[in-house]
């Protein structure tokens, strides 16, 4: 390519103005910034999952085992309340970090149809 070629290419109007281009390559980083915002939350969640799921296994694991041990019905008793507590400790647990996760979502969600901008409450 000669000099000329190249002094003409430069001259030569685009069809896309400049402003279009600057606000679409916006819009892309904001849609870009919020699908990572998105699949950290999913990571988190799958992470949440996989804890709570390995703490019901633990928690069934030490309620049969102090189950097997029982010596009477007051023992069995008082292993299934503990065994009850301890699984309505978790289901707590879980809802919160589940609520959590459900607003960052929410959040996400909210910037992703408002063109990628947050808000004050952000």
């Amino acid at each position: 390519m000669t000099q000329t070629d190249h002094d003409s290419e430069k001259a030569m109007p685009t069809l896309i103005p400049p402003e279009l281009l600057e606000t679409a390559r916006k819009q892309i980083e904001s849609l870009l910034e919020v699908q990572k915002e998105l699949m950290q939350t999913l990571e988190g969640i799958n992470h949440d999952v996989f804890s709570r799921a390995k703490k019901e296994a633990d928690i069934a694991s030490e309620f049969v085992g102090k189950l097997a041990s029982a010596r009477s019905i007051p023992d069995a008793t008082t292993t299934y309340q503990e065994w009850a507590t301890k699984e309505m400790e978790l289901l707590a647990a879980a809802g919160r970090h589940m609520f959590e996760h459900g607003g960052k979502i929410m959040q996400a969600s909210r910037r992703l149809f408002s063109n990628g901008r947050r808000s004050a409450e952000a």
